[in-house]
């Protein structure tokens, strides 16, 4: 009973599926078949569970700190994953003495943050929020407050008209002017300019030469929840996204509620000047009177992280090239408890591990496949996909000869959903850039592996947006079909009770076997993926 209401729920969804723009349903193999035996099956037979648990148990331990991004941790398990590459045989890129592309990052914290309104001291994060990575160390000592509208400069409202700001710390709503009627004021309808942003604004107040801009957020607890990594933690940047801090200038968002505590009685001269702004679609500058002090010193301290990269080239297409990549970091310690990520992502790591060593099996053997292979295990994941950032703008190979990118992401255990099956994986991503990875995955699944595969997470509207959370999504920003695999998060994601333990290590290596018969199905194809 439970398999036929499997089976007319899988229909259904399929129907779904149709009206949809991509793939959203399960697609259950013929279970009475029985796997193709050729080459390439014997090939993927080579992993196996033994050597999968040895990487992971190390990766997974407490001597590797939880593997943060610029710790020794992290440094740890990128050497142990450079041994074993040593280990199986695996050549070094050609010339280079390593496996190694360094990735330069910069840790950004405020080291000290203060700001007080009249002698009234207000706190960080509760009051106000200073974003640290889009900031720079500011000391503030003004007897007056400059109210700037909405900080806008455009040739049909400027709020800079006729007002020296040099030097000057102004305040200014986020957003922009609109009328009475809700009609944006300087597009004149109901779609927003660019000055609704906050990238004009800031390339304005700098060209006035404004000192610091202090924004009125009417969803403070928004923007607060939003940037709760950076405000309680340092937070790493990719030295090529760093803001050019000379062009920049610094922001403090604050509360409605700290806006009225500073203003008082003043609050009533704003609220009217932002009503004759409404009513007259001109400026209405104010000046305050308020002594504000602030004092904010920022830390950046330069890091080096490390992709590791496994290059198998190949024959008659060599040129063409396959790249596989799970990401080894995972999000370190808290005190003395080790965040040891044994599905996040060890599980990955060991996977893409597991398939190096079985292609350098295969080269001993003389056997090669067509097209070229790279097996990537990427850094900075958990900070922002931040190693395939950076891969994919400082590229070892051209992205214009990269085919596709094959992407594991935790899949070594189960969700709720599939807690006793040995025999499934989430596919996300496989038809958004080509429909035909997607049915030449499907080929190979039902050709060997008979896994259910489950599209669910690959719906546009689903909420949990898995297909911009991961590695491969940087691929598919610069147009290169990417398919991530995936067993969906349990109970203990990101907790420190992501241990060992608790790997399904039968289920966990039917996914890394079938993603080798699919990498070297692709690698051997005779077409090159179609793109949609």
């Amino acid at each position: 009973m439970r398999y036929f209401l499997l089976v007319l729920f899988v229909y259904f969804g399929q129907l779904d599926a149709q009206e949809s723009k991509y793939s959203n349903h399960i697609s259950i193999p013929n279970s009475f078949t029985k796997p193709e035996i050729d080459s390439a099956y014997l090939l993927a037979d080579n992993i196996d569970t033994v050597e999968l648990k040895r990487v992971l148990s190390f990766l997974a331990s407490d001597s590797c700190q939880g593997r943060e991004l610029g710790t020794k941790g992290n440094d740890i398990a990128a050497d142990f994953i450079a041994r074993t590459f040593e280990e199986y045989k695996i050549p070094k890129l050609k010339e280079s003495s390593d496996y190694f592309q360094s990735v330069k990052f910069s840790w950004h914290s405020w080291k000290s943050t203060s700001f007080s309104a009249d002698g009234f001291d207000y706190r960080q994060i509760w009051d106000y929020i200073a974003i640290p990575e889009k900031s720079s160390s500011l000391s503030i000592q003004t007897d007056t407050l400059l109210f700037l509208g909405y900080g806008v400069e455009s040739p049909g409202y400027n709020d800079y008209t006729g007002i020296n700001a040099k030097g000057k710390t102004i305040l200014i709503y986020n957003g922009e002017p609109r009328t009475r009627s809700g009609k944006y004021l300087i597009t004149g309808n109901n779609e927003p300019s660019i000055w609704s942003g906050l990238d004009k604004k800031i390339k304005a107040a700098h060209k006035h030469g404004v000192n610091c801009i202090i924004i009125i957020e009417e969803n403070f607890k928004i923007l607060a929840e939003e940037n709760r990594a950076s405000l309680y933690s340092p937070v790493v940047v990719l030295s090529r996204n760093e803001i050019d801090l000379s062009r920049n200038v610094n922001r403090l968002h604050i509360s409605s509620t700290m806006l009225s505590k500073i203003l008082g009685a003043k609050q009533k001269k704003l609220i009217s000047a932002r009503e004759k702004i409404i009513k007259s679609g001109k400026p209405k500058p104010l000046y305050l009177p308020i002594q504000i002090k602030a004092d904010l010193q920022k830390e950046v301290i330069p890091i080096i992280g490390r992709n590791i990269l496994a290059y198998f080239e190949g024959t008659d297409k060599k040129d063409e090239l396959i790249i596989i990549t799970a990401h080894y970091d995972h999000i370190g310690m808290r005190g003395q408890d080790v965040f040891n990520g044994a599905d996040d992502n060890a599980s990955g790591t060991s996977g893409v591990m597991q398939i190096a060593r079985t292609l350098q099996m295969a080269s001993d053997k003389g056997i090669k496949p067509r097209r070229s292979i790279l097996c990537m295990l990427v850094t900075g994941e958990e900070k922002g996909l931040l190693g395939s950032m950076y891969y994919v703008n400082q590229p070892v190979f051209p992205l214009s000869n990269t085919m596709v990118n094959i992407n594991m992401d935790m899949i070594g255990r189960a969700d709720d959903k599939y807690k006793t099956s040995s025999k499934f994986s989430y596919v996300i991503g496989s038809d958004r850039l080509s429909k035909d990875l997607h049915k030449f995955n499907e080929t190979i699944n039902n050709k060997y592996s008979h896994l259910l595969l489950d599209y669910t997470y690959n719906a546009e509207n689903d909420p949990n947006r898995y297909y911009y959370r991961s590695d491969h999504y940087n691929f598919a920003e610069k147009g290169i079909p990417a398919i991530f695999f995936f067993s969906g998060v349990h109970e203990d994601y990101h907790r420190i009770t992501d241990d060992i333990e608790k790997i399904q290590f039968v289920k966990y290596k039917n996914i890394v076997r079938h993603i080798f018969l699919l990498t070297w199905g692709l690698a051997n194809r005779e077409e090159k993926l179609v793109l949609n």
